[in-house]
């Protein structure tokens, strides 16, 4: 029961934080569009602030993907955490911790949670689920 609970648990993580940097993705691309991310960046003084705007959209649409579903969960860990990081040395390291005020503590935690999420295990993922089909043993069948 306890491993089931964990394994639920670890699931609605995964839908909540995923769904989270998907709808960041679509903010990007939709409402404020790419060119009006990359014009930020720009002006916060990040490096090939257009290349920059492409590379933290697309990481957070596939990498909230990646959550969601499940597949390359480790892959998209490590790279929604180092963009994470990447905002909190750039944007938001100079205001303090609290979100409130601009700071840190919002893209420290989803830093923290993604690195966790994506070394967090298969269960209820589809990479699980071809794993365990996969490893279930063949039955040959016998002719009488």
């Amino acid at each position: 029961m306890q491993h089931r609970l964990r394994d639920v648990t670890i699931l609605l993580a995964r839908l909540v934080v995923g769904v989270t940097f998907v709808l960041h993705a679509y903010q990007k691309f939709v409402l404020n569009g790419i060119s009006g991310v990359g014009a930020g960046f720009e002006q916060m003084g990040i490096p090939l602030p257009a290349a920059a705007a492409w590379f933290t959209a697309l990481v957070e649409l596939l990498g909230g993907l990646a959550l969601i579903l499940g597949v390359l969960m480790p892959v998209a860990g490590v790279l929604l955490a180092a963009v994470m990081l990447g905002a909190l040395v750039t944007a938001h390291l100079g205001s303090g911790f609290f979100a409130t005020d601009g700071g840190f503590e919002y893209v420290l935690v989803l830093a923290a949670t993604s690195l966790a999420l994506g070394f967090s295990g298969t269960k209820y993922t589809l990479q699980g689920l071809f794993q365990n089909r996969d490893a279930a043993p063949h039955r040959e069948t016998v002719d009488a």
